[in-house]
């Protein structure tokens, strides 16, 4: 169950245990297009990393050129082809409605086949949505998939997921501005798109769609700085999502059970329903999501540097050291203040 112990106004949170009862169901489907043709990589490590922290099941849209090696390496995920051929658009559509997270962007490349992919996903996604590296700069230029993705963080959960330059890029800002009041920018921003934005640096800060600035790491991890990183991150999200929308489904799941139970009862004793005080809750499940995975890369960063050391530690090493990270945040949670 997650926890959340508050002190003044530092609050420490906890990512839930696995569910001893749970099965590949429990966890979440997860859907991510990555991966132009010799980009196999980002692909592999996106999904390796939504594997890594916690998803249940993976499928993996890439070009076709791909999926030979894709299926190699990750033989977990269901792997599938993206081309312009009608056919294949039809697939990559029932994915979509198969998923319960999607995520769109690592190594996609800025074609038209790209765009016209993240047109679909905007288009007929209802679940949360992930849009990271060449998604980002895919919305960037177009002006019709921003009108979209401002929709889309309306309907449902909206994470971006920027670097300095992609965001530069996104909000029409220079990186002089964004150095000097990044802050500021970045809340206008996410209030515009009603996004969890998630703007990457040394400094990482985490801003909700209300506009709001809800965690601003100053610790980073020297390790993480390695092409790559950036897709491991973006899978961890969709992970570590997916475990908490477990742990909500099974809680009200729980509350309803309990709310049934105390109705057949006549007393007033029996008729009292434990509930949660929502001011213990001060953010929602998608920041937590956010927040968890920020700390849980750091950890990674510093779990795989102790192996291999700062210089040395490879992509693949980050993404197979989350599980452990995870374990740190079930122990010692994270605090933010």
């Amino acid at each position: 169950m997650i926890k959340e112990e508050q002190d003044g106004f530092k609050m420490n949170i906890y990512l839930p245990k696995r569910n001893p009862a749970s099965h590949k169901g429990s966890y979440g489907k997860c859907l991510i297009l990555a991966g132009a043709e010799g980009m196999a990589g980002a692909a592999y490590f996106a999904a390796l990393s939504a594997y890594r922290s916690g998803t249940g099941l993976v499928k993996l849209c890439s070009a076709k050129e791909n999926c030979g090696i894709l299926q190699s390496l990750i033989p977990e995920a269901i792997i599938l082809s993206f081309s312009k051929e009608k056919e294949h658009f039809q697939e990559v559509e029932k994915a979509i409605e198969w998923a319960d997270f999607l995520l769109f962007g690592p190594g996609m490349g800025t074609g038209e086949e790209a765009k016209e992919l993240l047109r679909l996903v905007l288009e007929k996604g209802k679940v949360p949505l992930l849009i990271d590296a060449d998604g980002l700069n895919l919305l960037s230029k177009d002006s019709a998939l921003q009108t979209l993705a401002k929709a889309y963080g309306r309907k449902s959960l909206l994470f971006l997921t920027p670097h300095l330059m992609e965001f530069s890029r996104l909000s029409g800002k220079s990186l002089t501005e964004i150095e000097n009041r990044g802050g500021e920018i970045a809340k206008s921003f996410g209030k515009e798109y009603h996004c969890i934005l998630l703007l990457k640096s040394h400094d990482t800060m985490v801003i909700s769609p209300e506009g709001e600035l809800v965690y601003h790491r100053e610790k980073s991890c020297a390790a993480l700085s390695k092409g790559g990183s950036g897709d491991v991150f973006a899978g961890s999200i969709a992970g570590i999502y997916l475990i908490l929308e477990e742990e909500a489904k099974r809680k009200a799941k729980a509350d309803l059970s309990q709310t049934a139970f105390s109705l057949e009862g006549s007393n007033e004793k029996n008729s009292d329903v434990v509930k949660e005080d929502s001011s213990v809750m001060p953010i929602g499940q998608g920041c937590k999501a956010a927040i968890l995975s920020c700390e849980a890369q750091i950890l990674a960063g510093e779990l795989a540097a102790r192996e291999w050391g700062e210089h040395g530690v490879l992509t693949e090493n980050i993404a197979n050291a989350m599980g452990k990270a995870l374990d740190l945040l079930e122990e010692q949670g994270c605090l933010i203040d």
